[in-house]
């Protein structure tokens, strides 16, 4: 099958339109309507989003200027999964990258876990199912850690091909929330994926764990992988203030730790205790925010025999470090569970995915 191509559609932004040409490598999607190019209701927080499809995993352009995530194509058989930027304060998208050729209209697409840098590179998972099917990630057929840019989406370096087995010895299935540390290193979570089929004639059910956290060098022609000692069961990273630190979260701990490259050490930034396991960590100067508690269990699965982690969402917590004042954010009406929140460069904005009956749309909270 011939590799799928992936192309930049500038959408209503009649400016830029003569720029679709230039950058045309196989059958653009269509420069249609995707909505009001104002946010469709104000306050905080706010609905980003309104697709019957999945809205997943959000993240800022680096000067603001946008937020990039992963959304579903109801339009289409196969429910390809694109990637799209919104304005800051959301609206109709004004960019889109999709798998768009033709030889990819038999299998499922699915493009998600983006990061851009401000250099405009943009990495991301790409995961591919030879059979139309719901979730490429249920019969995938391969997943890959790629490469590319925001002005050429065409142009894409495969990184990382999983799964792959690191010198911890768990085998690693795909990266998730990957962050850009510095001009050249990504850090990301790597994930173990198995499957199990609950009931007799159901559905085959595919289980996400973290098993640790993984640096990868990009500058190398030959990327290479560093497992970091000590992150077992790692359940998200977020970059810090520097290159040479990060924060994460483990697997069934409420605690929130700060790694320094350098030297290893590792230090508790915060503990919210009983307010149970903490995930999704993000942090941007004094500003901490993660996913507590909620719908989440940490142990062995006897199906799979071994440990994982189970999430499906929970309540949205914000920390003043330099208090310890820890507030949850009211739940909007007819959502459930928040998942995966993307804190802006500024610390002022706050993008999440918020579930009712599973399907995941993405809401904006403006913060003092």
């Amino acid at each position: 099958m011939p590799r799928p191509t992936h192309t930049l559609t500038l959408a209503l932004l009649l400016p830029l339109l003569p720029l679709l040409a230039g950058c045309e490598h196989s059958a653009p999607l269509g420069a249609g309507s995707y909505g009001s190019g104002q946010p469709l209701q104000g306050g905080s927080p706010r609905r980003l989003t309104y697709s019957a499809g999945q809205d997943r995993a959000p993240a800022w352009l680096p000067d603001e200027s946008g937020i990039v995530y992963s959304y579903e194509r109801t339009d289409r058989r196969d429910r390809d999964r694109c990637l799209a930027v919104l304005p800051p304060d959301g609206g109709q998208m004004v960019r889109t990258i999709c798998v768009v050729s033709p030889a990819a209209d038999d299998s499922t697409d699915l493009l998600t876990e983006p990061a851009a840098d401000g250099a405009g590179r943009l990495a991301y998972l790409v995961a591919r199912s030879l059979s139309v099917a719901v979730d490429p990630m249920s019969t995938p057929t391969s997943i890959t850690l790629a490469l590319s840019t925001l002005a050429d989406p065409a142009t894409e370096r495969t990184l990382v091909t999983f799964p792959y087995y690191a010198s911890d010895t768990a085998p690693h299935w795909r990266a998730s929330q990957p962050r850009w540390l510095g001009t050249d290193t990504l850090v990301y979570v790597a994930l173990r994926i198995g499957y199990q089929r609950p009931c007799q004639g159901c559905p085959i059910d595919s289980v996400e764990t973290g098993v640790a956290i993984d640096l990868l060098d990009t500058s190398r022609p030959m990327p290479q992988v560093q497992v970091l000692a000590g992150t077992r069961f790692a359940s998200s990273v977020a970059a810090g203030a520097t290159p040479g630190a990060i924060y994460y979260t483990l697997g069934g701990d409420s605690r929130v730790f700060r790694r320094v490259l350098a030297t290893g050490s590792d230090s508790v930034v915060f503990d919210f205790g009983a307010a149970g396991i903490a995930r999704d960590v993000q942090v941007v100067g004094s500003r901490l925010v993660a996913i507590v508690g909620g719908s989440v269990s940490f142990g062995l699965n006897p199906n799979l025999g071994y440990v994982v982690q189970r999430d499906l969402g929970g309540p949205l917590h914000v920390v003043d470090l330099a208090t310890g004042a820890d507030t949850v954010l009211a739940i909007p009406p007819n959502t459930i569970v928040f998942r995966r929140p993307a804190l802006s460069p500024s610390g002022k904005r706050l993008v999440v995915e918020g579930y009712a009956d599973r399907i995941g749309d993405l809401w904006e909270f403006s913060l003092p």
